[in-house]
Order: C-alpha cells, then sequence, then structure tokens
C-alpha cells in the first residue's frame, strides 16, 4: 500500500476524495496516509495534488500479494 502526504492547502478535497474510495490509516505525528493503489489512481484522476513517500518505517512498498 503505498503512502502519500496531502498538502495542506487542498487537504480537504483530498481526504474527501479518499474517505469515499475507502478505507485509509493516517500514520504518525506528521500526517502521511497509507491509501491503496485504487485511491492512488482515483486522486491522480482528479489531479488534485499529493505526494507518495516512502513508509514511515523506512521498508520498501511490497508489491508480493501473494
Amino acid at each position: 500500500m503505498p503512502a502519500i502526504r496531502i498538502p495542506d492547502a487542498q487537504w480537504g478535497k483530498v481526504w474527501r476524495t479518499l474517505v469515499a474510495a475507502g478505507p485509509f490509516s493516517c500514520l504518525g505525528e506528521e500526517p502521511i496516509y497509507l491509501v491503496s493503489d485504487r485511491q492512488v489512481r482515483l486522486v491522480r484522476h482528479k489531479k488534485l495534488p499529493f505526494e507518495v513517500v516512502p513508509p514511515p518505517d523506512g521498508r520498501k512498498e511490497s508489491r508480493n500479494h501473494a
């Protein structure tokens, strides 16, 4: 699952889009959100600003869904 950061200026629009698309989690004190690939695609489709960041624990995102 990707981790993203939402700019403060557009936080409300992006947050509402994420909530409408399904559950997600806030990680740590800095607002970094763990979201689904579907949510990332939706936010990109709507051309809303966000930044994909490494997960806070430093691990790379896993693509193994076995």
